[in-house]
């Protein structure tokens, strides 16, 4: 009766059926369930995972990178189930993950889960149980079934971050997963169908991974049709200062402050500056000038000489980022010149330490420094 029905949902029953009942409304009620059980269980890993998706912005340095996403929606929303998976490179930092949420959110996906795994954070001897989900009593700690990320994202999207971080043992269940459309519980028998768009991200290079043994030529055969690579921040020319000028703006709006500005000198900064860890470092940066400087304006002078590619302020300087060949022709001779008394300065004036940096002999180095005496 009702009031069973009641006390059963009060002990963690997801549904019930009154007598008698309708042999058609079963597979509506089941079907109720598994979704109520897939979202706890994405919800419960957002609790574990918390994500920022704060937006992206592709600019002309992203373009190649915004058609073939563009490309990848179209496509899925012509497929619209069993969608092929997508392989995210790029150096760290450079913003793999906001791709990723990227896709899901403007794809036809979009209201279904997302979830985001970062799998060089999972134990390898909960990797697979993690994954695929166990049954009770799979293992010493399995007191009740559980659910895998694999299964809890079915009709929406995994993103395994770092996925060369697996075993090649699980790097193989994914192929199989990716291959079949079914999973396998740990402890199980049974073949659970899932319909997972999964998108992988690695910051390593894949073909030598697999060289060295550290990921599958298969799995990436697999991973490999549709392909984004990033480029890395530094290569990004005058789209950095309009990265830095949006990361500004919702900085200053999140820490309550007046929107700063940054002078042309700061632009010079940041255009100037290596980013050895591409939007990651450049929004950190950002931020630590928006917290501890108290002008009004951000010059980050800080910046010169602190890792950063040695150049001038001189927009048209061939070491600044983002130079192009003037019309008027270019100094080769000069340029070697100025390699050579960079590679002093930083060497003391030490010159067989500049030869060693400049990858010559010390005779040339003289050479080139008794020539430039008499000139």
């Amino acid at each position: 009766g009702i009031e069973g029905a009641v006390e059963a949902m009060k002990l963690g029953a997801l549904d019930y059926l009154t007598k008698p009942f309708d042999v058609g409304e079963l597979p509506m009620v089941l079907g109720r369930a598994l979704k109520a059980r897939q979202t706890k269980r994405a919800e419960e890993h957002k609790r574990e995972e918390k994500g920022d998706d704060e937006g992206l912005f592709f600019g002309d340095a992203l373009s190649a990178v915004r058609e073939r996403l563009d490309r990848i929606i179209k496509a899925d929303e012509r497929l619209g189930t069993e969608l092929p998976p997508v392989l995210i490179v790029g150096e760290t930092g450079t913003g793999k993950t906001t791709i990723a949420r990227w896709l899901h959110n403007n794809g036809p996906r979009s209201g279904q889960e997302l979830i985001d795994v970062n799998c060089s954070a999972l134990p390898e001897s909960l990797a697979e149980s993690e994954l695929f989900g166990h049954e009770k009593g799979a293992f010493t700690d399995a007191k009740a079934g559980r659910m895998g990320l694999f299964e809890a994202a079915s009709g929406g999207t995994l993103f395994l971050d770092e996925l060369p971080s697996l075993s090649m043992g699980l790097q193989a269940k994914v192929l199989k997963a990716l291959e079949d459309g079914k999973i396998r519980r740990v402890g199980g028998t049974k073949e659970i169908p899932i319909d997972t768009r999964v998108i992988a991200a690695t910051n390593l290079d894949l073909k030598e991974a697999i060289a060295d043994g550290q990921f599958r030529e298969d799995l990436y055969h697999r991973l490999d049709l549709y392909r984004i690579q990033i480029p890395p921040l530094r290569g990004r020319g005058e789209d950095i200062v309009k990265l830095a000028e949006q990361y500004v703006t919702r900085l200053c709006q999140r820490h309550r402050l007046p929107v700063k500005k940054i002078t042309p000198k700061g632009r010079e900064c940041i255009l100037g500056y290596e980013w050895k860890g591409n939007v990651r470092e450049l929004a950190h940066e950002l931020e630590r000038s928006i917290v501890f400087e108290d002008e009004e304006e951000l010059s980050f002078g800080h910046l010169v000489g602190g890792g950063a590619m040695p150049g001038s302020d001189d927009p048209n300087d061939w070491l600044r980022t983002g130079f192009s060949y003037p019309e008027s022709g270019f100094s080769l001779e000069e340029a070697i010149n100025r390699l050579i008394q960079l590679a002093l300065h930083q060497s003391n004036d030490n010159v067989s330490a500049a030869a060693r940096l400049l990858g010559v002999s010390r005779d040339y180095v003289r050479y080139r420094l008794e020539g430039k005496s008499k000139r």
